[in-house]
């Protein structure tokens, strides 16, 4: 049992724990809880890829990590979840020039938006918060595989108290789209996401 609560920081976790070496990816990571996760990651002395939709939002947030760890290591690039080529050309471009990775943190997200589909056709939260999330994680597999101790890490939320997964319909076709419910189902998919993987490769990092 851990003493982690509420009012536990990222310096706290990762308190006496030498990061140097180790190559992380975090989505989402211009502001917000992924900027933060980046600067602490990066003051242990891990390499960072800050992924966001906007190149000038993640430049902007790089400069802050910079400015609170001066000799941050950290790599840039885009990535939009809601486009399952854009996660492709991502992966792609990544794993050419990176054999290994040590952890993916999939944390961007988006919550309770009006009614809308990703670029593929899925409704907006559970395309982008599970299933780019999912395609990502499964086209880095091989370099996670290759990493040292390698750990995924999908960020939920309470939000998935509200709503299991409706796979049979996904789009809300069935009936009122309903934005709370549509982001509880992706919190869940999310948490069952975590799941499943602890269960087919947790003997592997």
């Amino acid at each position: 049992m851990t003493s982690y609560g509420a009012e536990t920081t990222t310096d706290d976790v990762l308190e006496g724990i030498d990061l140097s070496g180790r190559r992380v990816v975090i989505t989402g990571a211009s502001g917000g809880l992924g900027q933060e996760t980046t600067r602490a990651l990066a003051s242990k002395g891990a390499t960072v890829t800050m992924l966001a939709r906007s190149m000038e939002k993640n430049e902007a947030a790089a400069e802050r990590v910079r400015a609170a760890v001066p000799d941050a290591q950290l790599e840039l690039g885009t990535l939009d979840l809601a486009d399952l080529d854009d996660i492709r050309r991502f992966a792609s471009d990544y794993l050419g020039t990176h054999d290994a990775i040590d952890v993916l943190i999939n944390n961007a997200g988006v919550m309770a938006c009006p009614r809308g589909t990703t670029v593929d056709g899925f409704e907006t939260q559970f395309g982008t918060n599970h299933l780019g999330h999912f395609l990502l994680t499964a086209l880095l597999g091989p370099a996670l595989l290759a990493g040292e101790e390698p750990r995924v890490v999908t960020v939920s939320s309470a939000g998935h108290g509200t709503a299991d997964v409706n796979l049979d319909d996904v789009n809300f076709d069935a009936g009122d789209y309903d934005p709370w419910i549509a982001y509880g189902r992706s919190k869940t998919a999310n948490a069952l996401f975590a799941r499943g993987l602890a269960r087919r490769f947790g003997d592997q990092g």
